[in-house]
């Protein structure tokens, strides 16, 4: 007679049998090695498994501040993976012209423009010309009022040209470092080093002409153009009307103003910009000695 198989031990099989005639031991476990409780049609019955309920709230949380960990900075610096610094130009016009700044190929350049933007000098000044190949920006609040004669901006600038008040209209020096391929891109962001350096050129060409006004130039490269919505944004401000009462013959200014509402920098670098000092930065002691500056308007002792 073949032997029969059972799948449940001997222990198992006389706790059924018990159960059956109700003379279960009352110390016998429910839990039979561990499988679960034995029902009473001699069923083993799977234990619930107890889940700690609580650990999802405590993963929730884990994930929600590794979220705010990664995303909230770059939510504060979309530029944060750049060397170079960034400054976005935002206009009246709901355009945002962006631009990556060669704080150290175009030293003299970049630490002028940086320093004005910082201070807010762009801010609420237009963009006063408007010709085939670029727009400038810079010294005006309105085509009849400087920002240079603005005595109490001034005033109010950190360390900022102590023996020479109301001399923004300053000249620099051009960076001899400056990679001079990078004048020949559209986009890009400059000063001509022959004119006031509060006054800055986007070009929207990429052949920008180094004559300007009859005399031959080569503007300094500040940075250049990080999207195409800056480019495009340039060529539509181009497109705009002019006005004929422009009050200069030389500039040709849009006839519905477009304002420089403020100038947001990104990626400054902290250890310079802490204790900047202009003037002293410019212009380094011993006074005259590989300094920045080229002459003043007025002269240096106006």
């Amino acid at each position: 007679m073949k032997k029969q198989k059972y799948s449940l031990t001997a222990n198992q099989r006389k706790e059924m049998r018990q159960r059956k005639s109700g003379k279960t031991n009352k110390n016998t476990p429910t839990n039979v090695d561990g499988y679960g409780e034995v029902n009473n049609d001699g069923e083993v019955v799977q234990a619930n498994k107890k889940f700690n309920w609580w650990l999802i709230p405590l993963l929730i949380a884990g994930v929600a501040l590794i979220a705010v960990a990664v995303i909230l900075p770059f939510s504060c610096n979309p530029y944060m993976f750049m060397d170079n610094p960034v400054a976005e130009i935002e206009l009246n016009t709901g355009d945002k012209l962006t631009f990556e700044i060669y704080e150290d190929s175009c030293n003299i350049a970049a630490t002028n423009f940086l320093f004005l933007a910082k201070n807010k000098y762009f801010d609420n000044t237009i963009i006063f010309d408007i010709q085939q190949k670029w727009v400038r920006f810079g010294n005006y609040k309105s085509m009849t009022e400087l920002v240079e004669d603005d005595d109490a901006y001034i005033e109010s600038l950190p360390g900022f040209y102590d023996n020479h008040k109301n001399k923004m209209g300053y000249r620099l020096k051009p960076d001899t470092s400056s990679d001079a391929k990078r004048y020949g891109e559209a986009g890009m962001l400059v000063f001509d080093y022959k004119q006031s350096s509060c006054r800055f050129f986007i070009s929207s060409d990429e052949n920008l002409q180094t004559n300007l006004n009859g005399v031959d130039h080569t503007p300094t490269v500040v940075g250049r153009y990080l999207n195409d919505e800056t480019l495009e944004a340039v060529k539509r401000i181009m497109e705009l009307p002019i006005d004929e009462n422009t009050p200069s013959t030389e500039w040709k200014n849009p006839k519905t103003p477009v304002i420089i509402k403020k100038v947001r920098l990104y990626n400054m670098d902290n250890k310079k910009w802490k204790k900047f000092h202009f003037e002293d930065y410019m212009n380094p002691e011993p006074k005259g000695s590989n300094s920045a500056f080229s002459d003043w308007f007025g002269g240096v002792n106006d």
